[in-house]
C-alpha cells in the first residue's frame, strides 16, 4: 500500500497527469492482469486530486473505469460513489465525463432510479459552480 501512495504523490507532484506518466499508471493498472474496484478507485483518486490531465489517461481511465463497471451489467451504489468522486471532486464536470455517462447509460443493462437522477443532475450542471445539494 505504501507503494501505491509514493506512486500517487510522484504522479501528482505537479498536480497533472501528463501522457509521459500515464506508462506508469497503465504499469500499475496491468500489474494484476484484471482491472477491479480497488483499480477504479486509485485512478478515480489520481483524477479527483489532478488540476490537469492529458488526453493519454482519460484514454486509458475511461474504458477501465467502464469495464470495471459494466462487469456485471449494472451500476451499483459503490460503483456510484465512484463515479460521483469524478464528476465532482475536481470542482469542474468535464465533457468527457459527460459523455462517459451517456455511454455507460446506454450500455447499461439495468439502471436504477439513483443513477438515472446522478446522471441527469451531471448533464445539467454547468461546467463549474454547481451545487450537489446541502445547504447553501
Amino acid at each position: 500500500m505504501g507503494q501505491l501512495f509514493r506512486l500517487k504523490d510522484e504522479l501528482l507532484s505537479d498536480q497533472r497527469i501528463t501522457d509521459c506518466e500515464v506508462d506508469k499508471i497503465r504499469a500499475y493498472v496491468d500489474q494484476n492482469g484484471k482491472l477491479d474496484l480497488d483499480d477504479v478507485k486509485f485512478l478515480v483518486s489520481i483524477l479527483s486530486e489532478a488540476r490537469e490531465v492529458s488526453p493519454g489517461f482519460d484514454a486509458l481511465f475511461f474504458p477501465a473505469l467502464k469495464q470495471v463497471i459494466l462487469a456485471d451489467g449494472l451500476v451499483g451504489l459503490d460503483e456510484q460513489f465512484y463515479i460521483m468522486k469524478m464528476i465532482y471532486s475536481d470542482g469542474r464536470i468535464r465533457e468527457q465525463e459527460k459523455q462517459f455517462l451517456r455511454e455507460l447509460q446506454a450500455e447499461v443493462q439495468e439502471t436504477t432510479p439513483e443513477f438515472d437522477a446522478m446522471c441527469e443532475a451531471a448533464f445539467s450542471a454547468g461546467t463549474t459552480n454547481w451545487c450537489v445539494g446541502g445547504r447553501a
